[in-house]
């Protein structure tokens, strides 16, 4: 069947509609290029098309950008000429004799965006779903087809390297204010507009791309050569802070449209072309591919192994606790269109939770992501009640209470005497394992976990966990509202700490046991966020809060005594120095803002830095992910997840572990099994047995495995 439709009518407005079959989204791949082509040269030689409107049979989506699985099945000494394709192709649409207008009706991304920038004018929808950008950068590679080309000469400089090194996307009213389309259209009337809209152009003349909505400083700093290389300087400034050079894709990206500026289209594309050769098919697009299918996978998962197990509707949330993780759920689900009632036991309580929601809200209206208006709709979702007043109507009650055992029961069995016998009791604990806490309900299998990471608005990992009498059916239904709510959720099995937090333990303890040795918070700090993470464990306990740390490591040490042992932050707590929240912990905070390591910290510590770090950035990272590993290991052995790829996904979502080494396991298989497991020993000899490496790391390191051959290529583990 034909990807293509295409008609013409009497006033001289053809209309090409872009429906791939037995697909849900359009995408680009040689099939469909293959039938592109042969579109556009009848298009060319066709007299009665005095204009062409283009546009998708899907709903909300207009190309979603190239098919992926052709990536895996091209040799890096064949994508420049890959590459060349694609431009050709692109160029065939440019230079029809006739106007081209594209009908962006949703996701428009990658070479979807391509695309839409070789018309002549694009118009998009405002529906929620219809989102513009290059993403490319976010699997390795950049714009090869050439958006490195074109977007600068619509949007200006400034505009489209902030696109195109970011993979930022934008919504129609942002998109319109760079000048990346020509309006943005009421999505209740974008059919019948673009339609009208396109006759206007029929036997109108073609349009030469120019940037008319710079500001003025942008104008004059693109318009000299000493401008430029300034532009150019800041720029690769600004992604060497950004990735500390880990990621080559956003450098070689910012060379192609340097080198490219000012030259002709021929030649300007012939950049792109030579220059997408020197970041594809290395191991960190590779590694960003993996991580994409990875989440994509996901996308298409129930959560159960029945996929004919239905998960329920979920019309209304309950909130049980309305602190920072229950303020943050209920403003998730508000933002999301659906209705969230907050129960807390004390009215300033309650407030600090609506406060807390509201606060999120104003920063996106602030960062223009939404309207005053549109900030009123999500807050009227939002309700509160001291009593349970309107939870009996809540398909799903999330408990959000202090983390302590006693109290979730206590708070389980008064919800269970005014809800219905259907109802979903999903408990964001953090470590306490579900089944304890479901032990004296009354329907334990409709009790399970859905723990959300702070901060909630933007952690994209949820974790969600089955209890011994778990039912499918809630696992489905809280797997499902986890997509809904925008996250990413990930499986794991009822042991102390589940998957991410576990894994985390021995790294937290471990960097605070470095200070305790006499080394600087920043150094500890520095050796992991050089590593490639995104902040250092000292800063990251400061976040998560010391009192919090230190009572989940309580349930950790507790569970598994001979690895995971307190390193010492207790004392911080006792000295009342909580972290970010009571303004001091590892470091001082002044108006929420981090500053300097404390001094009063190393004193709770009995710690003396040295101004001579005792053990040199290398070793410490050894110290610290290393015993990350040798968790994630006794994870698998103990069935805390389904295999290698979930808990590098998990690890990605849940802690920011660097996305360009693949994940934890990828990044131990690509040290090799043999030297973690040397390494581990070493660590174990100079440091006690708390290194001591995991069963299945010594004996895929005797057969010279790898964990991800060792999950098999379903990410089914048999460890």
């Amino acid at each position: 069947m034909s990807a293509f439709r295409f008609e013409v009518g009497p006033d001289g407005l053809g209309t090409l509609t872009f429906d791939l079959p037995g697909e849900k989204v359009n995408k680009f791949s040689r099939e469909v290029f293959v039938e592109l082509s042969e579109v556009l040269v009848r298009l060319s030689q066709d007299p009665r098309v005095r204009a062409l409107l283009v546009e998708s049979g899907k709903r909300d989506v207009f190309i979603a950008g190239a098919d992926l699985k052709e990536f895996t099945t091209i040799a890096p000494e064949e994508i420049s000429a890959g590459s060349a394709r694609g431009q050709a192709l692109f160029e065939q649409l440019a230079r029809l004799p006739f106007p081209t207008i594209a009908a962006i009706n949703g996701a428009c991304l990658g070479g979807g965006t391509e695309f839409a920038l070789a018309c002549d004018y694009r118009l998009m929808s405002d529906a929620p779903s219809a989102k513009v950008g290059l993403p490319e950068v976010r699997l390795g590679i950049f714009p090869a087809w050439g958006g490195c080309t074109r977007l600068p000469r619509l949007v200006g400089l400034s505009a489209a390297l902030d696109l195109i090194l970011t993979g930022r996307q934008l919504d129609a009213r942002r998109a319109r204010r760079i000048g990346l389309v020509d309006e943005a259209v009421p999505a209740a009337i974008f059919a019948d507009y673009v339609r009208r809209f396109a006759r206007s152009k029929v036997g109108g003349p073609k349009r030469t791309p120019r940037p008319d909505r710079q500001s003025a400083a942008d104008r004059i700093l693109e318009a000299t050569p000493l401008g430029r290389r300034m532009l150019f300087k800041k720029a690769k400034e600004k992604v060497l802070a950004e990735t500390g050079g880990h990621y080559p894709a956003p450098l070689e990206a910012l060379a192609a449209v340097e080198e490219s500026w000012g030259k002709p289209i021929d030649a300007a594309l012939e950049v792109e072309s030579r220059r997408i050769a020197n970041v594809f098919g290395g191991p960190v697009q590779r590694n960003l591919l993996d991580v994409f299918f990875a989440t994509e996978q996901v996308k298409k998962e129930t959560g159960v192994a029945d996929p004919d197990v239905p998960p329920r509707e979920v019309t209304r949330l309950g909130v049980l606790g309305a602190g920072r993780m229950g303020g943050g759920i209920a403003h998730l689900a508000a933002d999301r269109g659906i209705p969230a009632r907050m129960k807390d036991v004390e009215p300033k309580a309650l407030a600090h939770g609506f406060a807390a929601a509201a606060e999120i809200f104003r920063e996106s209206v602030r960062r223009r992501r939404l309207t005053e208006r549109e900030m009123t709709v999500r807050m009227a979702r939002l309700s509160g009640t001291l009593d349970y007043s309107g939870f009996a109507k809540c398909e799903v009650t999330v408990e959000a209470v202090v983390e302590k055992l006693e109290v979730k029961r206590s708070v389980l069995a008064q919800w269970e005497t005014v809800v219905p016998e259907t109802a979903i009791f999903a408990s964001n604990t953090s470590t306490i394992p579900i089944t304890q806490i479901a032990e004296a309900a009354a329907h334990p299998d409709r009790v399970a976990g859905m723990h959300f990471f702070n901060p909630v608005h933007r952690m994209p990992l949820v974790e969600v966990i089955r209890g011994e009498k778990t039912s499918d059916e809630t696992i489905a239904t809280i797997f499902a509202l986890a997509k809904k709510l925008g996250k990413t959720p990930i499986v794991v099995n009822d042991l102390p700490g589940f998957l991410v937090n576990r894994i985390l333990a021995p790294y937290l303890s471990e960097a605070v046991r470095l200070v305790r040795e006499g080394c600087r918070i920043e150094d500890v700090d520095r050796s992991m966020t050089d590593f490639g993470m995104p902040v250092g464990p000292l800063a990251l306990l400061d976040e998560v809060g010391l009192d919090v740390a230190v009572k989940a490591g309580e349930v950790l040490q507790a569970a598994f005594p001979g690895r995971i042992k307190p390193g010492g932050d207790e004392a911080l707590v006792a000295a009342g120095r909580l972290g970010r929240k009571s303004g001091s912990g590892f470091y001082e905070y002044s108006e929420g803002k981090r500053g300097e390591p404390s001094p009063a910290a190393y004193a709770a510590l009995r710690a003396e830095p040295k101004a001579s770090s005792p053990f040199p950035l290398d070793q410490m990272e050894s110290r610290l992910a290393l015993p990350m590993v040798n968790e994630a290991a006794f994870c698998l052995e103990d069935g805390v997840v389904a295999g290698p790829s979930k808990l590098d996904l998990a690890m990605i979502l849940g802690t920011g572990f660097p996305p360009f080494l693949g994940g934890l396991l990828r990044w131990a298989d690509s040290l090799g099994l043999p030297r973690v497991r040397s390494l581990l020993e070493e660590l174990t000899e100079r440091f006690g047995p708390r290194f001591e490496p995991a069963h299945s790391i010594r004996r895929l390191a005797d057969a010279r495995g790898t964990f991800y051959a060792a999950g098999g290529a379903g990410g089914e583990a048999a460890f």
